[in-house]
């Protein structure tokens, strides 16, 4: 009986591997890689930011970050935290929305998201 079930062990050792490596080499191809990340389709145009002299400015404030202790804020690719400048202005705070920055006694507030139109309504 250990004969047989020696015979049997090897018979399906070679079954095993005869079937993982057929299946190896005809696995498809991915047309693309699941875990690349899609280009961005966002098109809207950058929401001017307003002084509270009434001019405008425009800084590319890409997204904030707020949680608890941590509140930062995504200017042209470049992450701040309250208290670090950018292009003369010094962060003052980050809300979900929008960042105020100040400039010699000066507040500009620029907003994340742009203006609503009356068909995004």
């Amino acid at each position: 009986m250990s004969r047989l079930a020696a015979k049997l062990g090897v018979l399906t050792a070679a079954a095993v591997l005869q079937f993982s490596a057929a299946g190896a080499t005809e696995q498809p191809q991915l047309a693309h890689n699941p875990f690349a990340r899609p280009p961005s389709r966002i098109t809207a145009p950058v929401r001017p930011s307003v002084r509270t002299d009434g001019s405008t400015q425009e800084i590319d404030l890409r997204a904030t970050l707020v949680a608890s202790s941590n509140r930062l804020a995504n200017v042209a690719g470049r992450i701040l935290r309250p208290g670090d400048e950018v292009q003369g202005y010094t962060l003052i705070r980050v809300y979900e929305n929008r960042a105020i920055f100040a400039r010699e006694g000066s507040r500009l507030t620029i907003y994340v998201k742009p203006d609503l139109h009356k068909d995004d309504e």
